[in-house]
């Protein structure tokens, strides 16, 4: 999925969303364990891979 597109499904219509707040959450996932299966796509976005 693309940032626009998870931005859009995760916040409210109108809402206010801060530019890397995406990636900021993106970033504590990938801190947690098994949660190397996110993948970023540049350009694209990201994608959950195999374990």
């Amino acid at each position: 999925m693309s940032k626009p597109q998870l931005q859009e499904k995760l916040y409210a219509f109108n809402a206010k969303v801060e530019g890397n707040t995406i990636e900021v959450h993106v970033s504590r996932l990938r801190k947690k364990p098994g949660a190397q299966v996110i993948e970023t796509e540049r350009g694209i976005g990201y994608r959950l891979g195999r374990p």
